[in-house]
């Protein structure tokens, strides 16, 4: 019995019968257009995927984990990570009661974030040695791993390091991130940066200066194929750079940190950060012939900043979680799950908690950290896991060919290639196309940003620019439900400014099936601009509906009927109207629009809608400035 092979029972069933009796169950449907995704990448993902998928394609399986090319992991047996936490409160003494709460509660990662006036940066008030002295003060560095986030001020953090001390971790120092996202050097290149990496590199091996930080692309709209090719094309050009300075490969991967972004594409992640690690190691071995320990890639991941919203704060929760899962799957060494409030305000006990809570989860619930590769052998992710690498591998070398990253930055390739990859994804987001819970879809109207000063589009900083400095067009920040988010703001302002909501009412009446998905669809779209829209439930009569607008008095009527009936209703109800609200249909009706807008109807909202260009609109016509 043990040694019965059961499969053998079951015939095998090749991909074309599978089609078809999926093609049977779409009943006619497009089997393309339903069940296959283009990614912005321009690839196609199927709905399944079989072991044929991987022919041609045995480099994917012919690697063990910790072993050259790491496609698998850097490491041999398991799949441990450092949790890292952030602390970005302004007062010294909060600050370090955060850091020792955070270390006692499962955080072996700790980072600093400095607060810097010029860029708009939030964060701890470190002024002097003497600040961080007392913020290290009792803190076991001995047994954990300490970064800083000071961007332009990292020169000056890295003279304030104790001396007497030993660090694992790292500086954070990333020079061409300052001048892409603040469009000037400021005075930082690979000329400061080198002294420091060398220094490091002799007394701290395990703190290193340089982290190449994806957010640069990746929070300014990039998609997920240009965050791995840009990213990586900086890590090589800061291999040429340090190299003409006289600095070895060598020792300048062992003082990088590749800290990547985690999107909300669960399953292109994974893949992204196993083909992050091959295409490195093809990368450096172009500079070195070393394939042992100096080869070895050193990946962070830190949820995204753009994939977080200021509306319904929960839904951040939910992002960050299944985006930690992403980097842990697909093998980062240290994941930052930053706090689902982290937009509105510094992080405090209670938002850290939560944050590092997820990736405890992840480890003692889920046991994440107990096998190397755990993707290894799907069909599906070893498939886009090719798919990324190729592209990724295409567009790195186009870089190359143009003289590198540096040179496509001052030209201004790489970044019209971000904006027209971002303005696809705005337009997405206006349309609804892509879905931003809690913001473009499903608000909760009820939520009021009660901070206005908000921990977002960090500015460039103000201090002047040389004439001598390097200057190029700068990459401004991203954000998923920004346009939107600044809709629903401005409704806020008004109804502060004003003591007053931007009252809407919605008129059921009809048949009962589509008044009712018709006022469903109305609340959810108008509640995406904050007004205070009414669902009285149903009006059985014109005369009710009518009762109703003269006790509610809104600013905005929507007609929620069929389409057969909405025009009698139109008709009997606007001409008894004492006021003049603006009145709108819910639906798009093509035969009788024309009769409608005669009629006194304003506008139609419906599925095709910009939700956008919608909401703008209307709040002009209601004043709402």
């Amino acid at each position: 019995m043990a040694s019965e092979k059961l499969f053998s029972e079951f015939p095998p069933v090749s991909t074309e019968e599978w089609t078809n009796l999926i093609q049977k169950d779409l009943k006619g449907a497009d089997f393309e257009k339903k069940l296959v995704w283009e990614t912005q990448e321009g690839f196609k993902i199927q709905p399944f995927y079989r072991k044929e998928n991987l022919k041609g394609k045995e480099w994917l399986l012919s690697n063990l984990p910790g072993k050259f090319p790491y496609l698998r992991s850097t490491r041999k047996l398991t799949n441990d990570w450092s949790i890292r936490q952030d602390i970005d409160t302004p007062d010294l003494k909060t600050a370090k009661e955060l850091a020792v709460e955070a270390i006692g509660n499962g955080v072996s990662a700790l980072g600093l974030v400095l607060a810097d006036v010029g860029s708009g940066r939030k964060g701890i008030q470190i002024k002097n040695e003497k600040d961080l002295a007392f913020l290290l003060e009792d803190l076991p560095l001995n047994e954990i791993t300490l970064h800083f986030v000071a961007e332009e001020k990292s020169p000056e953090t890295f003279s304030w390091l104790p001396k007497n001390k030993t660090l694992v971790g790292g500086l954070g120092y990333d020079p061409y991130r300052i001048l892409a996202r603040q469009g000037h050097s400021g005075g930082h290149g690979p000329e400061t940066l080198k002294p420091i990496l060398t220094e490091l590199a002799g007394k701290w091996k395990n703190f290193r200066a340089l982290t190449v930080h994806s957010s640069t692309f990746r929070d300014s709209g990039s998609t997920i194929v240009q965050e791995l090719a840009y990213t990586l094309a900086l890590g090589s050009e800061y291999l040429f750079r340090l190299g003409e300075l006289g600095v070895s490969p060598e020792v300048v991967n062992s003082q990088t940190i590749f800290q990547f972004t985690i999107g909300p594409d669960y399953f292109l992640e994974i893949a992204k950060f196993r083909a992050a690690r091959t295409l490195w190691a093809e990368i450096f071995s172009s500079y070195s012939s070393d394939k042992g320990e100096a080869s070895l890639p050193f990946i962070e991941a830190e949820t995204a900043r753009y994939n977080y919203g200021i509306y319904d704060l929960h839904n951040n929760i939910l992002r960050g979680t299944t985006e930690a899962i992403s980097a842990a799957i697909g093998g980062a060494e240290v994941i930052n799950v930053l706090p689902f409030d982290h937009l509105l305000q510094p992080a405090d006990s209670f938002s850290l908690r939560i944050a590092r809570n997820v990736q405890l989860l992840l480890k003692h619930e889920s046991y994440l950290d107990k096998v190397a590769d755990p993707s290894s052998g799907s069909y599906y992710i070893e498939t886009i896991t090719d798919q990324i690498t190729e592209q990724a591998w295409k567009l790195f070398t186009e870089v190359e060919k143009d003289g590198g990253f540096l040179e496509c930055l001052k030209s201004g390739k790489v970044q019209s290639s971000i904006l027209e990859s971002r303005k696809k994804k705005e337009e997405n987001y206006s349309t609804r196309k892509d879905i931003f819970l809690g913001t473009n879809q499903y608000p909760n109207s009820k939520d009021k940003i009660q901070n206005k000063d908000l921990n977002k589009h960090v500015k460039s900083s103000n201090l002047t620019a040389s004439a001598s400095e390097l200057k190029v067009t700068a990459l401004p920040e991203f954000f998923a439900g920004d346009a939107i988010e600044e809709i629903r703001m401005k409704t806020e302002n008004y109804e502060t400014k004003n003591k007053t909501s931007v009252k809407v009412l919605l008129l059921p009446l009809g048949d009962l099936k589509m008044k009712k998905a018709r006022a469903i669809f109305s609340l959810n779209f108008l509640g995406c601009a904050g007004f205070n829209v009414i669902d009285p439930g149903s009006y059985e009569t014109s005369d009710e509906a009518i009762v109703g607008i003269q006790k509610e008095n809104p600013q905005m009527i929507v007609f929620c009927s069929s389409d057969e009936e909405v025009t009698s209703y139109v008709k009997d109800i606007l001409p008894k109207l004492k006021t003049k609200p603006l009145v709108y249909v819910a639906g798009y009706p093509k035969e009788i629009l024309p009769e409608l807008e005669s009629a006194g109807v304003n506008g139609f909202i419906h599925v095709r809608s910009n939700l956008l260009e919608t909401l703008s609109d209307l709040q002009k016509r209601m004043g709402v400035q």
